[in-house]
């Protein structure tokens, strides 16, 4: 009775949604559903057997699942390890385009996958593009800091390197309510960031050495990248500001203005090929019909009047949390 119950509230919350192709979709029982290529272009001729193998990073980084209603979450860091992992496994495979819509993520989730790349690089001596969409800010660009070469639209969104740590105080609000909060702690620091207490001139000053050091780890891997910034530029650069695509490439901070196309075409230029399929690694119910096929949900938006994000499991949080992180502010 219960499942039945189920089924018809879904169909009922699916037909008050609106007209249209719908799916009712009900996982009773985990299964395998391991990643698969599916070719999705392909060079014209016969005997085309090389491949380039075209990898989303959208939305926001951070390495835990995001569910909403009705909807299957993922994690975008094991999703993104899982890939390079299959696509190592396929010799066919002969150079990987990273297509990035993202406005970055956590600290920790965007290093890993920084690092993954890295290292997936020195295992397969594989070259990978990386092509900016709508937005490839902080933790975005950090990610394709491991890229050989960087392309953006015109009308992307890039830069803000920088790192933010967005604390909330409710001590305001609770001593209006007739509500008090009292912690016993170890050590005086021992709830440092918490938001049932001010923050200290102390808390500040422990905190910001903190977004210091990872800011100054950022700083590394940009310059460490096949970045192409003049001195006199840097700090500006580095300030934590946003680009355009077009500004970006004039500053050094991508390689070239160029589309998904021309970047598939570098890819087979850095792999020493003419020819080559177009293949993406997916689920076998994640179909794709072509190069230019949405990622899974959550990729930001960008247009001129807002920045529209799902910002489920990162903002806002009662959590401190430092972030390479662009928020649109």
């Amino acid at each position: 009775m219960r499942l039945l119950a189920l089924l018809q509230s879904t169909i009922l919350l699916l037909a008050l949604a609106g007209c249209g192709q719908r799916t009712v979709r009900i996982d009773l029982v985990p299964v395998e559903n391991p990643l698969s290529p599916q070719v999705v272009e392909s060079d014209p001729g016969v005997f085309v057997s090389d491949e380039i193998a075209l990898v989303n990073v959208s939305g926001l980084l951070s390495n835990a699942a995001a569910g909403s209603f009705l909807s299957h979450g993922s994690n975008p860091v094991s999703d993104f390890r899982e890939t390079l992992h299959a696509i190592e496994q396929d010799p066919a495979v002969k150079a990987v385009v990273l297509r990035l819509n993202s406005p970055g993520g956590t600290v920790t989730a965007s290093d890993m996958m920084y690092r993954d790349l890295l290292a997936f690089k020195k295992r397969t001596h594989k070259p990978v593009v990386a092509e900016m969409l709508d937005v490839c800010a902080s933790g975005g660009y950090y990610v394709s800091c491991g890229a050989d070469y960087r392309m953006a639209y015109p009308s992307t969104i890039t830069g803000s390197i920088g790192v933010i740590i967005q604390t909330l105080n409710f001590t305001g609000t609770l001593g209006k309510l007739g509500i008090t909060a009292k912690a016993i702690t170890s050590r005086e620091n021992k709830d440092m960031g918490s938001p049932l207490r001010p923050m200290t001139a102390n808390d500040e000053k422990l905190l910001k050495g903190l977004v210091d050091e990872f800011y100054g780890q950022f700083l590394k891997i940009v310059q460490q990248s096949p970045q192409h910034v003049a001195a006199a530029d840097w700090s500006m650069v580095t300030d934590g500001r946003v680009f355009t695509g077009t500004d970006a490439q004039r500053l050094g901070l991508v390689d070239q203005i160029g589309s998904l196309d021309e970047a598939l075409a570098k890819a087979k230029q850095l792999a020493g090929i003419t020819r080559a399929k177009v293949i993406m690694y997916t689920h076998n119910d994640s179909y794709k019909g072509s190069a230019y096929a949405q990622a899974p949900g959550g990729s930001p938006q960008v247009n001129m009047l807002n920045l529209n994000l799902d910002t489920s499991g990162i903002l806002p949080s009662t959590r401190p949390e430092f972030l390479y992180l662009w928020t649109g502010n």
